[in-house]
């Protein structure tokens, strides 16, 4: 009996081992690169910056920390949208944003399973508003890293 037992133990800690191994293989990281990109013809001219954002999908929850810099006017707003790249989308879920021409964005969000499909799919991107392009400034699409 106490040779089941200790078997028994083994087996159970070899899954349990081999389930945490699975859910650290589910992490995948992201990239995006922030590039002005106007929404209109009128705003080519006045669009100006950069920035990088990386992103971390655990399962369904999405983390998101970047920075940007240089844009043509005070960041209002960043979001999370939902749109196959080069193609506007809405969007989905906002982040937090410095309200300066150069800072940070973050947040984090629980994905929707449609969300899932398409950030796998490469249709979910990060757009930073400012005050100057209220329907945006700089643009990236989340790509694997």
């Amino acid at each position: 009996m106490k040779q089941l037992h200790k078997y028994g133990f083994l087996t159970l800690a070899m899954v349990f081992g081999l389930s945490m191994i699975g859910s650290a293989a589910q992490e995948t990281r992201f990239r995006a690169r922030l590039s002005p990109m106007p929404v209109t013809p009128q705003t080519v001219d006045s669009i100006t910056g950069g920035g990088e954002v990386h992103a971390t999908l655990n399962g369904t929850v999405l983390s998101i920390a970047g920075s940007f810099r240089g844009t043509s006017s005070v960041a209002t707003a960043a979001h999370v949208h939902n749109g196959p790249k080069a193609i506007p989308g809405p969007p989905v879920h906002p982040l937090e944003v410095t309200n300066a021409t150069s800072g940070d964005i973050h947040g984090e969000l629980d994905l929707t399973p449609e969300q899932v499909e398409a950030f796998n799919n490469e249709a979910l991107y990060i757009q930073v508003h400012t005050e100057t392009n209220p329907g945006g400034e700089l643009r990236g699409w989340l790509l694997p890293e």
